[in-house]
């Protein structure tokens, strides 16, 4: 275990090699790299290395013996299949740190984020994304925040699906806390004043009016949903929030923000997602991935989205 003396010793170690692994420039101002070296030096002192055993596992890194990249072929066990395991202690440690020397200035980095960079030469820190590996930008996320997002503000797409819900002359809901008139379709709370909305309107029309919903989500027709959606003669919330997702997903793949995206969770058991849409829905199709909480702010500049695990 490091003690008082060797702890200055043990900062410019892992200093430089962070300098050497371009997870800090140089000429990082000084709070940016406190607050990585302090992520880091938590983690060594909670493992219980010694300071010749942190020396040896940069000897690994600079090596590359450490983390195998087939994991970001394949996901699954991270530390139990990827990573050299006498660093596994190490990398879980690693793993839980979020240091905001990583992230942008009024946000912390992902889980897994410091863990990556710090243990494999081969893994850079890009201008967008969260990790670049052989030219690809990887998007990472952990056990929280995992949501995927559109590009519509929740007030622009209150005002949209109230112009489709006046259309069909239905009565809107009442949003919580707001009050405010709203077609809050995805949310379980106004379910059944949705359903009995919907049973004012023929079959045919319902499907148009749910059409006509999805479409101000990215401004596209989503036949293939309402037969889904509609496939049992009748409206499925559930296949419907199901389908919210692939269509987030979609517009993410659309505007090109990454290569891969994953699904580290605690680590156990990743899920690595392609750039193919069809892979992201057959795992949602699947139940691998799972709809949790919406992110459909109508009274707020935010933009739409939806929490999944």
């Amino acid at each position: 275990m490091i003690d008082r003396k060797e702890l200055n010793g043990l900062k410019e170690i892992i200093l430089n090699h962070c300098h050497k692994m371009s997870i800090l420039r140089q000429n990082a101002e000084e709070k940016k790299k406190k607050a990585i070296l302090d992520s880091l030096v938590i983690s060594i002192i909670n493992t219980g290395l010694t300071l010749q055993e942190v020396k040896e596992c940069i000897s690994d890194v600079d090596k590359d013996e450490v983390i195998n990249l087939k994991f970001f072929e394949n996901g699954k066990n991270l530390f139990e299949d990827y990573v050299k395991p006498k660093w596994k202690a190490f990398a879980k440690e690693l793993f839980s740190q979020r240091s905001v020397g990583l992230g942008t200035p009024n946000a912390a980095s992902g889980e897994g984020e410091l863990m990556f960079l710090f243990l494999s030469k081969n893994i850079k820190k890009p201008t967008r994304g969260d990790l670049e590996i052989n030219g690809e930008i990887i998007e990472l996320k952990g056990e929280r925040d995992v949501r995927v997002m559109g590009e519509i503000r929740g007030k622009d797409f209150r005002k949209k699906t109230l112009e489709i819900c006046k259309e069909f002359n239905l009565i809107p809901n009442k949003a919580n806390i707001t009050n405010l008139d709203a077609v809050e379709i995805e949310k379980y709370q106004h379910l059944s004043h949705w359903k009995n909305e919907l049973s004012k309107l023929n079959l045919t029309k319902q499907k148009e009016f749910i059409n006509k919903w999805l479409n101000c989500i990215d401004g596209e027709e989503h036949k293939d949903s309402i037969e889904r959606i509609f496939r049992q003669g009748s409206f499925n919330h559930d296949i419907f929030i199901r389908e919210i997702i692939k269509i987030l997903y979609s517009i993410m793949v659309r505007d090109g923000n990454f290569d891969k995206f994953i699904i580290l969770g605690d680590g156990t058991n990743a899920k690595i997602i392609s750039k193919e849409v069809s892979d992201f829905n057959k795992k949602v199709d699947d139940g691998e991935i799972i709809p949790q909480t919406d992110y459909f702010r109508i009274n707020q500049n935010y933009n739409i989205g939806w929490y999944v695990s």
